[in-house]
């Protein structure tokens, strides 16, 4: 399969966590920090409640918490919860889209890389798509075979003339360029 690209000519790397997508983000956002040290790292957390959270939290408020996993390297942190039990009330990708629209980070210097559920996946590629970022999501599909024999992990995708075909996430994902996948 393929794992997340890290191109070195960006300078800000946007994650976006849902759930229990935060395993292959969290690997990332370490191997990130100790290849690109000057690259600016802000994560984004959401989870149903404060008791989904897949982190230790360390707890002061309601608003005033930290994630260990993601403090000891200094790294901004955003969490939203939908029942409003952590951190900020609302999604996720609502959070983004409220960062995006203050920071007006440069198109060209920034990325995003997702992994949680479809539906939040889905709404982040359409951000990125609407701010012009690039953006990586790490899909989740039941593997039977592990070789796309199978064919029990496709992926719907598109070409540039908007084309459905498949691919399989064994093989050619988990992780798609979400411009690619047709949502």
């Amino acid at each position: 399969g393929n794992g997340f690209n890290i191109p070195k000519n960006k300078k800000t790397a946007l994650i976006v966590i849902g759930g229990m997508g935060a395993g292959p983000l969290l690997h990332l956002t370490k191997t990130l920090r100790k290849d690109l040290p000057h690259l600016r790292i802000i994560v984004f957390v959401g989870a149903k409640s404060g008791c989904c959270l897949p982190f230790k939290i360390k707890k002061k408020t309601k608003l005033k918490f930290s994630l260990p996993e993601f403090a000891k390297d200094s790294i901004e942190t955003f969490t939203t919860t939908d029942d409003g039990s952590l951190g900020i009330k609302g999604f996720v990708t609502d959070c983004l889209k409220d960062w995006l629209h203050c920071q007006k980070p440069s198109v060209a210097e920034t990325i995003i890389y997702s992994c949680g559920p479809e539906a939040m996946l889905a709404e982040t590629a359409r951000i990125a798509q609407k701010s012009g970022i690039d953006c990586q999501v790490s899909m989740e599909r039941t593997m039977a075979c592990g070789t796309g024999l199978c064919q029990s992990c496709a992926v719907e995708c598109k070409d540039d003339t908007d084309k459905a075909f498949y691919k399989m996430c064994c093989k050619d994902g988990p992780v798609f360029d979400s411009k690619t996948v047709k949502w």
